[in-house]
């Protein structure tokens, strides 16, 4: 039993999930269904900041960036799984968990290539990621769907449901799906002016040298 002070409430009793966490190949099974919708928010997440944002990107630094990419997620999971059957989705304040069934708690994260969440140590994240069920969660392991960019930071290079117990992660499963388009930094440059003059010289021929010789002979 952990007590702790959230949100307000003085006294919030916690109940440890850590020894029921489900186990990959069960998370897989669940989420089989979801796979598509999960890799859709993300992938028009990310579209959106590169397109609506792209004029904006020599200002905004890469915690903006990440902020305005989980608005994006969030805004459209949120309408993406409110209509579906066996799922419930809870926003609050600037968070949005989606409980999947009884068995998976989601939620949307930047991760890092370990797949661990990067993100600010909230009290309510730190618990997430305890794996404590805190008023308001219903039971279920609790789990993230993110996104791991290159080393540009300007492609994801990967997205995946990741389980994590504090600092260590359980397991992590890939998401795959048809990949948005998305539309590059510096394409709306203006074109470039096409050339007006020919692009190669032909050589001069060596047949009238020869003539030319001949003539002189």
């Amino acid at each position: 039993m952990f007590v702790f002070t959230i949100q307000g409430v003085s006294s919030c009793h916690m109940t440890s999930l850590a020894g029921q966490l489900i186990t990959r190949e069960r998370a897989e099974s669940i989420l089989q269904p979801y796979m598509e919708l999960l890799n859709k928010c993300i992938d028009e997440g990310w579209d959106a900041w590169m397109t609506e944002y792209g004029h904006k990107h020599h200002l905004l630094d890469a915690r903006a960036r990440a902020a305005i990419v989980f608005c994006e997620i969030t805004h459209r999971a949120k309408h993406a799984f409110s209509a579906l059957p066996n799922v419930k989705v809870v926003s609050h304040r600037c968070s949005l968990t989606i409980f999947i069934g009884d068995e998976i708690t989601l939620r949307f994260k930047k991760i890092k290539k370990s797949g661990r969440c990067s993100n600010i140590m909230t009290k309510t994240q730190t618990l997430f990621l305890a794996q404590l069920n805190f008023p308001g969660m219903l039971d279920g392991t609790l789990v993230h769907a993110g996104y791991a960019l290159d080393e540009l930071q300007r492609e994801i290079s990967r997205k995946a449901v990741v389980c994590q117990l504090d600092k260590q992660v359980i397991w992590q499963i890939t998401i795959i799906g048809p990949k948005a388009d998305v539309v590059p930094i510096g394409s709306a440059d203006t074109p470039s002016t096409p050339q007006t003059g020919p692009r190669f010289v032909a050589k001069k021929s060596e047949l009238p040298k020869k003539e030319a010789q001949g003539e002189k002979e």
